[in-house]
């Protein structure tokens, strides 16, 4: 009785910080999985830049033959193990990134190719049909009891609207958080290649931010003649950057690279001359065609 009472006491003493803590997931198994299948794209010298390779995880998870990945469906279940009630806000912001952009992994992996195509896979999103649903609003996580869409989820945990019903939801409070999720679009920001923790989370999301922005397909300048080209993934969230194409700008040439800032300086941008599309393709890894091969005698070797 001694020793229960005296381990209560201590753990009453326990900084709440430190209580919070335990309710984080692991995330060693997830950094992992960035690791193997995130794939720097840019040469060394040019803006940073990844793809996922979803392919080659579906083939290394034999989802083909065993119609699951039990890797994918593990970090599934250490992720949305986690009690985001009892977290810091830090912590379950990073939690929240972290879990959205891992929900997208997982949904786009194990729904990958087409039915009835053979090894045909979907060319972006918008066409995957996953269980449950449509890819963004059907169910795909359950936390502390309730049933989340990944629309659902990034609202929630992400950009910290709780309100509900399908209006239009309130601006994020800090901006830079709309560019640590990627929804797995080549036109959205890149995935970034180390897992958000809370101890870092400043300094990750201006990376995040910085990074996304000193990409030519988001913010690009031409002097002569004067023109600002914007993606329009900005444009359709100008609510977050003030709401205004003005407060857009202001926003871009605070943030964006000093290369840029010079050129809208230069040239005496005042506005965006053109919304540029923003690429829907999925942001699958481009393997290498195989170059099919004569054999001897004149037949050609399958790759």
């Amino acid at each position: 009785m001694l020793r229960k009472a005296l381990a209560a006491v201590l753990l009453a003493l326990l900084p709440a910080c430190a209580r919070a803590q335990s309710a984080s997931p692991d995330l060693h198994g997830y950094q992992s999985l960035l690791d193997q299948y995130v794939c720097r794209i840019a040469p060394k010298g040019e803006p940073f830049d990844t793809r996922f390779d979803y392919e080659q995880l579906y083939v290394d998870e034999k989802i083909w033959t065993l119609h699951r990945s039990d890797r994918l469906g593990q970090l599934h279940a250490q992720l949305l193990a986690a009690r985001p009630s009892a977290m810091t806000p830090s912590e379950r912001l990073a939690w929240g990134i972290n879990t959205f952009n891992f929900l997208v992994i997982e949904r786009i992996t194990v729904s990958l190719l087409v039915p009835g195509r053979g090894f045909h896979r979907y060319k972006s999103v918008d066409q995957i049909v996953a269980p449950g649903g449509g890819f963004f609003t059907g169910r795909v996580a359950v936390v502390e009891g309730r049933n989340y869409t990944l629309e659902g989820f990034q609202r929630n945990f992400v950009f910290g609207d709780t309100t509900t019903g399908s209006g239009p939801r309130t601006p994020v409070q800090d901006p830079r958080v709309l560019f640590a999720t990627n929804p797995g679009r080549i036109g959205a920001p890149p995935i970034m290649p180390r897992a958000f923790r809370a101890d870092s989370l400043d300094r990750q999301l201006d990376e995040a931010m910085r990074t996304t922005l000193a990409l030519p397909r988001f913010v690009t300048v031409q002097v002569n003649p004067p023109l600002l080209f914007v993606s329009d993934w900005l444009g359709r969230n100008r609510a977050d950057f003030g709401g205004t194409v003005p407060a857009m700008l202001d926003f871009v040439q605070k943030h964006a690279p000093h290369a840029v800032r010079d050129g809208i300086r230069k040239a005496k941008l005042t506005g965006v001359s053109r919304f540029l599309d923003a690429n829907p393709l999925l942001n699958q890894k481009d393997h290498p065609k195989v170059i099919m091969q004569p054999a001897p005698g004149g037949d050609s070797v399958s790759p």
